[in-house]
């Protein structure tokens, strides 16, 4: 169901405002999701997901630029949608899944604005 993609240091992996088709699996290597500004909201490395909000949001909300090497598998909304129709338990468990990365991302962020609030 996903497609293998690899990408160069320093080469742009999502834009900020595209439409977003697909989710990133990292394999191997280390990227940054960046504003527009240039402010470095998180570094991922193998393991982790690259624009999993797309199942979520039509627009990607930051830019992912590669730090090093990456290799990662994508899925497409599409593939995702064929899974989900055939596996909803599964399905039920990875948007579950979802919601509870956001709601850690969210809660560091409510704590990083409290902290600089306090300033």
């Amino acid at each position: 169901m996903t497609e293998k993609r690899s990408f160069q240091s320093g080469e742009r992996i999502i834009s900020a405002n595209e439409v977003a088709h697909s989710i990133l699996f990292i394999s191997r290597g280390m990227v940054s999701v960046k504003l527009a500004s240039g402010v470095r909201l998180a570094t991922l490395v193998a393991g982790m997901t690259v624009g999993e909000m797309a199942l979520l949001e039509t627009y990607r909300s930051a830019d992912v630029w590669a730090d090093t090497r990456v290799d990662c598998l994508e899925l497409s909304l599409d593939a995702y949608v064929r899974f989900r129709e055939s596996h909803p338990q599964a399905s039920e468990r990875i948007v579950r899944n979802l919601a509870a990365l956001l709601a850690r991302k969210l809660i560091v962020a409510n704590r990083k604005i409290d902290a600089l609030a306090s300033y």
